[in-house]
């Protein structure tokens, strides 16, 4: 195998598509994290070929080693973003020429990835929900990003509410709450 199909390929693509702006920085880091933490449990012959990976499968497996650090609702995020990033890989692989991802780089769903859609999912994208902060808390919807961030060797802290199309002020904004519950001592 020429490594054209691997793990790190699969990586490598989904920068790709955040650094040529063809899909939403955000977007292609939730996936690249969901990927990498996914296939991280694959051996070097088994991440040879991401593209020939029974995802279902590969989840029962993953499930079964890292599944009491997720909730069941955090394994369903990471599987729906490894196959949506294997699945625009294979496009890519098979005519970088034709390939569109299946979010534009404004987070929404492109016509042809809803049409292709199963008959239960929704093709129109989800509005955000805005709520006052004396609102009730709900549970985000799927149009929002869960990113695990590991800040210590036995510490992952899990960011959740996150938009696909967060902005540059907005990510600041975040940055400075969390900077301010920094201790200095």
């Amino acid at each position: 195998m020429d490594g054209k199909r691997s793990r790190e390929a699969l990586i490598e693509f989904l920068d790709y598509l955040a650094r040529k702006g063809l899909m939403n920085k955000a977007t292609a880091s939730a996936r690249k994290a969901a990927a990498n933490s996914v296939l991280g449990i694959l051996d070097e012959q088994e991440a040879e070929d991401v593209t020939i990976i029974d995802v279902d499968q590969l989840f029962v497996r993953y499930a079964n080693l890292a599944g009491s650090k997720y909730k069941p609702e955090s394994l369903g995020v990471y599987k729906g973003r490894l196959k949506a990033a294997i699945e625009d890989f294979k496009n890519y692989q098979s005519n970088p020429m034709t390939f569109r991802p299946s979010v534009q780089s404004n987070g929404r769903k492109t016509a042809d990835r809803s049409r292709t859609q199963g008959q239960g999912d929704s093709a129109a994208p989800e509005k955000p929900i805005v709520r006052s902060l004396s609102s009730v808390p709900v549970a985000p919807p799927a149009s929002v990003s869960i990113l695990p961030i590991p800040i210590r060797q036995d510490l992952v802290v899990q960011i959740q509410g996150l938009p696909y199309d967060l902005t540059p002020a907005e990510a600041n904004k975040i940055a400075n709450v969390i900077r301010a519950m920094a201790s200095t001592e």
